[in-house]
Parts: C-alpha cells; structure tokens; sequence
C-alpha cells in the first residue's frame, strides 16, 4: 500500500484498497546492525510492571476490522497462524501456527483444514473459549456494507467471498465450521502466500453474539476483546490505549508470546523529537515509532551502555518514482525517456537528504522487491557510479528519444516527510537536461488524488512516493500485483504510472497459481525484471527504522511483520521506574 507523510494525515485513496494507510505496517526484514539486549530465549525475563510506549501515530485503530499487522495488534489479536520472533532471522517471516495446532492441504491446494488448540479463551466479558465459527464471523466483517474492510482484497481469495459481499450469498461457501474445533476454507485457487495472509489481524477471530452490540470500526474497538496475552482496557482516540491482562489467557496455549509485563500504556500522536527526548531522559520505555535521527546513530553505537539498546532495521519500505507510461502523458511515455530518468538519479543524494530527519539512513534500491522478498534477486538495470546518476548517459537516451535539448516534466511531490528528497530529484534531473515542473501537496501526491480525473492525473509525469508492505517474505501479490496488474479496477489497485503490458499479466496470473515455492520465487524474479526493463518506475530507497529504549526495558526484539518492538517480549527491570 502506498506511504504516506509523517503529518498524521491519511493519504488520499480509493475506496478499497487504499482506505486506510499505516506507517508501520509493512514488511521489515532482517535486523542490521542491532546491537541490543534482543530477547529472552531462556525464558529468564521478570514478571510485572507497566510498560510506558509512545507512538507519533495518532490514528491507532483496534478493531481487528480496520486495523493494520502492528505491536499493539500482536498482543491482543491471535490468529490461525502467526510468527515465532524468538526463533533464527531467517524463520522469523515464516508463518507457524498461533490458534491453530495445524492444517491439512487437499491435494488440489484449494481447501486447508485447520484444528483449533483447546483453551485459547476471549478476555472478559466473553471468557469463552474460542470456536471455528468467530474465524468466519471475523471474515463476514469484512465486507460489512458501511465499513468495507481493507483486508477484503486479501479474503477475496476465498470461495463465496465475492458472492456474498455483493449481497447474493447468505454465507460463504468457502468457510464451513465441522465442529467447535475445525476450520476449513477453501480457495477458489491455490495461493502459496495463503498462511501469511491469515496471520493478518483482519483474520482474527471475533466473537458474532459479543460484537453484534456494536458498529465496526472505532464504536467495537472501544470494547474489543482480546485473545491474547492483554486486552483494551482504555481507548481514547488519539490519545491514549492501554493494554492490561487478559485474566483468560493460557501461556501453555500460545506458543510464540511471553507477556511479562502486566501492563501496556501507550500514549498517542507523540512528535517524534519529543519521543527521542523522552526516552533518553528514562521518561518513557520504548517507542512503537522510527525516532532515532541518522546523526545519532554513531554516537549510540560508539557507546559501549547505550550501543545495547540501539536498534536499526530494514523496513521493506521502498520509497521510489512513479514514472508515467501512459500514450497521452507526453515525452514520459517513451520508455527511453524513462530509463533516462533511472539513469539521471542521484539515489545516494536523495538517502543522505531523508537522512537528515528522525530516519535512519537506508540502503539504496534497485528492484521493486525487496531483500528477503521471495523472488528477490540483487540486479540494477540502470546502474550507476555510487547510486550518484549518470547525467551522460541519460542525455544519450534523451536525444535517441528525440529530446537532445532536453524536456520539461511535472512532477508531483509532498510538503511531509519526503519533502527533503525533493532537491536531489530537481538538481540530478536538471544535471540531465530535465526540468521539472512541480507541483506540491500536503496530505498527499496530487498525482494519486487525481485517479477519477484522468486529465490532471496526466499533467504529472513523475510522482515521488512509497510503497509499504502488508506482510513479508512471500509478497509479491501486493508489491507487483497492485502496481502492475493493468486489470485490476482503480479502486483496488496502485497502478499509478497507468503501466500496462499483457505479457506481464498473463505472468502474474502464472505465478500467484503456482504452488511449488522456489517455482514461485523464480517466476516473481522474472516478472519484476520484465517490468524494470519498461521503467514504470525509480527505486530510490529501501527505509531503515531506527529504535533506542530506556535502560530498564530488556528482551527487546525487533518485530517484522510490524516495523516495530515485540511488546510481549519485553521486560522491565526494575518493574516500577
């Protein structure tokens, strides 16, 4: 989904698959440079005290609904299936099971049958024990006509989904609860990504006779119940959440959280210089926001106390240039003029510029997928020396294209925490004999604003932005899918450079089919370079997060399937500050 800025202001986007935007939600990989105190492997953490957690995210949601993968999801949303992050990095993006003990794959990769563990238990008032029929309850939510669920595009996969959203099924076909214990959903085909997807929030169980009381949205999330280790207990939107106990939780039933806390408190729309300042002052515990600024970072880690509890991390969080394919968008929609545009960027320029806010630096990009991204493989199809552009070359490709003077260009950017990227893009474009044209806006990129209006939206033929991810590793049906997928309506897609190349859909269809996993990683490494090779886009920078908690907070681990901490892994020492 795309990115938005650091304002607190939701991006503009259409009705589905854009409707909501969370800065954390994305993938994250494995950590780099992590030198902290990062986890409890031996289980050896102290029990109790409050976790005091601030967030420069003022739009913190809690009904599973219309919520996003984040730390605070992972301590009262349980799933099927979920992530072990105490295990080795490179299993921490697999999906094990969390709800379920397990599944049975029929033989036509369509249909998964999952036993439920006995004693997973609802915090109070529900206190009963959970049934496969809360998991089709949570899914029927989805496609609630006044609060349509972002999380749809991921549950149309299922049988039936598409029938009974448009009001011509009573029930879904695909899900069928056997007994209290067994889950079967059956696929209209197969999907090797599948388990990944049910470990999402918005596939969370949710008791039907409970929330019935209750609208979807901010209404059930004041009094949503936890299955896991904490449960809401204080709401106030924008303000403050607090997590405490869930008396009903079983630790022998949850296999991936240690909660030893006892309780959670989280303040609300924090500005991120202020997050910094708090925790190094020992006023605050830890922060579920990136707020370490770039010029710190060596100075935290040449000390030998402050190094322990200093963490940087990739995100999965490409932030790039939507480059303008349409026939009708100008000089843009000759693929030369494009590959020109690749060659011209000053990538390093545009790092060391986001550097300078509360970012750490990231690591310049190539690819649309990401590393650890199934399918990724390390390629540059438009290298240049140190990622600094290549003004030569990019004139070469303009005058073969028709331009050996040069061209205007507009371009559409943001006044918000990208703002900073916008000079290197002017001074390495100009360095090639492009000009640009620009055009600004607050909230987000007129660029995307402009999807109804396709006259505007061709006024802008560069557009700056980013990309997050919902889950890791296994992604690409929502990093090239929604982007590159000319099929896909506008309001459930992201092809904001209006890309369309049928070789590249009949590709895509091929691999999300594919069941066989290195298959399905080589066809995805195909396809990406298939669409480089016609330059939809620039890749600029895969974003780091870079996290500092106070020196009472130990077991601290980084969670990548949230871009934050794991907050029931941590543990306070002493428990009162």
């Amino acid at each position: 989904m795309l990115q938005r800025d650091d304002s607190g202001e939701d991006p503009m986007r259409t009705a589905r698959a854009f409707r909501a935007a969370c800065l954390t939600v994305a993938l994250a990989l494995v950590a780099v440079g992590c030198a902290g105190r990062d986890g409890d492997d031996g289980g050896d953490g102290v029990r109790g005290g409050t976790l005091r957690v601030l967030s420069a995210d003022p739009q913190v949601r809690l009904d599973t609904n219309d919520t996003f993968a984040s730390p605070i999801a992972h301590t009262y949303a349980r799933t099927l299936y979920g992530y072990n992050l105490s295990g080795p990095p490179e299993q921490q993006t697999v999906p094990v099971p969390d709800i379920a003990s397990g599944y049975q794959l029929s033989a036509d990769q369509r249909t998964y049958t999952f036993t439920l563990r006995p004693g997973v238990r609802y915090a109070p008032p529900v206190n009963r024990e959970v049934t496969a029929a809360d998991f089709i309850t949570a899914i029927q939510r989805l496609y609630d006509k006044q609060t349509p669920s972002y999380w749809q595009q991921y549950a149309d996969l299922i049988a039936g989904t598409k029938a009974f959203g448009a009001g011509k099924a009573s029930r879904i076909s695909g899900l069928t609860a056997p007994d209290a214990r067994t889950l079967t959903i059956t696929l209209d085909q197969p999907a090797g990504d599948f388990l990944s997807i049910l470990a999402l929030p918005g596939f969370a169980p949710v008791p039907g006779e409970y929330a019935a009381s209750y609208t979807l949205g901010e209404n059930y999330g004041g009094h949503v119940v936890g299955t896991g280790p904490y449960t809401p207990t204080t709401y106030i939107p924008g303000k403050t959440v607090v997590l405490d106990r869930n008396p009903k939780w079983d630790p022998a039933t949850d296999p991936l959280r240690k909660a030893w806390v006892d309780r959670i408190e989280i303040k609300l729309g924090v500005p991120i210089p202020s997050i910094q300042q708090a925790i190094e002052r020992e006023e605050a515990d830890l922060s579920l926001t990136s707020h370490v600024p770039q010029a710190r970072i060596a100075e935290l880690r040449a000390d030998s106390e402050r190094s322990q509890r200093l963490s940087v991390n990739t995100t999965g969080s490409l932030l790039y240039l939507v480059l303008g394919t349409h026939k009708k968008a100008g000089a843009i929609a000759d693929v030369r003029v494009r590959q020109a545009v690749n060659y011209a960027i000053d990538k390093a320029a545009y790092r060391d510029a986001l550097a300078n806010r509360y970012v750490a630096a990231g690591q310049l990009a190539s690819t649309i997928l990401t590393p650890d991204s199934l399918g990724y493989r390390p390629y540059d199809l438009y290298p240049t020396p140190g990622g600094r552009g290549d003004p030569a070359k990019a004139r070469a490709l303009l005058a073969e294209a028709g331009y050996p003077k040069g061209l205007t260009l507009g371009f559409a950017t943001l006044s918000g925490r990208l703002a900073a990227g916008r000079k290197p893009i002017e001074v390495s474009l100009k360095k090639a004999g492009i000009d640009l044209k620009v055009t600004t806006n607050r909230e987000w990129d007129p660029h995307f604003q402009a999807l109804g209006n396709h006259a505007k939206r061709l006024e802008h033929q560069l557009a700056q932005g980013g990309w997050l991810l919902d889950y890791p590793e296994d992604n690409a049906r929502m990093s090239i899918v929604p982007q590159y997928d000319s099929r896909l309506p506008s309001d459930v897609g992201g092809d904001f450079s209006e890309y369309h190349n049928p070789v590249v859909n009949r590709l895509i269809d091929r691999a999300l089919a594919e069941p066989d996993r290195d298959r399905r990683a080589a066809m995805w490494a195909a396809i990406e370079q298939r669409i480089m090779r016609d330059a939809p886009l620039v890749p600029l920078v895969w974003e780091n997060y870079a996290f500092q908690w106070a020196s009472r907070v130990d077991g601290w681990r980084y969670d990548p399937w949230a871009t934050g901490p794991d907050l029931t892994a941590v543990w306070l020492d002493p428990p009162s500050p």
